[in-house]
């Protein structure tokens, strides 16, 4: 099987289950605005410390992160490579 690089940003956990209701449309609020970035594969959580957020190329990664900086959205500073199975990759 092949793999496919891929880049990460990082961001925040989501929210448990007996979070208030306003962290938990917040959170939903970013999850789409996440999903609608381009280049955007899919997401690999990483209980406790966030939820990566995978992307095809650095650049989108980049300009993803600094999307989600504007949007209010807590990223991490680094964008790392990843190799994900190419059947998980449109």
């Amino acid at each position: 099987m092949a793999e496919v690089t891929c880049y990460t940003v990082a961001v925040g956990n989501a929210p448990m289950p007996w979070a208030s209701r306003k962290v938990k449309k917040s959170a939903e609020k970013a999850f789409k605005f996440i999903a609608k970035l381009e280049g955007f594969v899919g997401v690999h959580p990483v209980p406790p410390r966030g939820t990566l957020c995978l992307f095809r190329t650095e650049n989108d990664a980049k300009i993803a992160r600094n999307k989600m900086n504007a949007e209010g959205i807590q990223t991490g500073d680094n964008i790392c490579e990843c190799y994900v199975d190419e059947m998980y990759v449109k």
